[in-house]
């Protein structure tokens, strides 16, 4: 059935989008403007209740709640529905996407209204919204992890196990005193492991332990 013919048959829009904000007058443009449109419906919502809230669609207005309160809105929402970002700066969308890369959609605070329409729509049939500098940084980062993976299988068992504890912070001395080897043993092992993994040094190596355990 067309998104036309179920508002004919129920009287309603068969999608309803609902819009988490505590700014009120962006809450009224957007009702204003999006209620117009028959695919879906537009509902504006607090950040109270989410996780008794259903929605085809979250838009969450990063620029009216604290970066926090999105990271905690999105611990929520992201198994539920999709969830798009608006109102954002480019900063804050890096920071969320790097707490939850399946966000689907970010629309920033210059985006039209038009646009911002066109990207619900795309969202609404199964669609990411990302713009393109986003869509670059995620596949630069699939592509580090894919090399890291690739590497990691050429670690032997005891260079994977200093990797990890390289990853967690440890000092070659307190690598050497868990594992009951050397410190030149240890010494040894870090600078084949830095080598096969492309790593100059103990902090590369750690961030790199950090993006494979995260998927980030």
């Amino acid at each position: 059935m067309s998104s036309a013919n179920a508002v004919m048959a129920t009287g309603r829009p068969p999608f309803t989008v609902k819009l988490l904000t505590k700014n009120q007058l962006l809450g009224q443009l957007f009702q204003h403007f999006l209620n117009q449109q028959a695919e879906f419906e537009l509902c504006v919502d607090d950040f109270n209740g989410l996780d008794r809230s259903v929605a085809s669609l979250w838009l969450l207005d990063v620029g009216s709640v604290s970066l926090e309160q999105c990271v905690d809105s999105l611990d929520t929402l992201i198994h539920q529905a999709p969830v798009a970002l608006v109102n954002t700066t480019d900063e804050q969308a890096q920071q969320l996407m790097e707490k939850h890369p399946e966000i689907k959609g970010i629309f920033y605070t210059h985006t039209s209204r038009e646009l911002l329409l066109t990207g619900i729509q795309a969202m609404l049939m199964g669609r990411d919204w990302l713009p393109r500098d986003v869509m670059e940084r995620l596949i630069a980062r699939f592509r580090r992890l894919q090399a890291l993976e690739e590497a990691v299988i050429d670690l032997t068992v005891r260079e994977r196990e200093i990797l990890s504890l390289v990853g967690k912070g440890y000092s070659n001395a307190e690598i050497a005193h868990h594992l009951c080897l050397s410190t030149h043993t240890v010494k040894s092992h870090i600078h084949n492991l830095l080598r096969k993994i492309g790593a100059s040094n103990r902090a590369e190596a750690a961030l790199k332990f950090y993006e494979k355990t995260k998927g980030i």
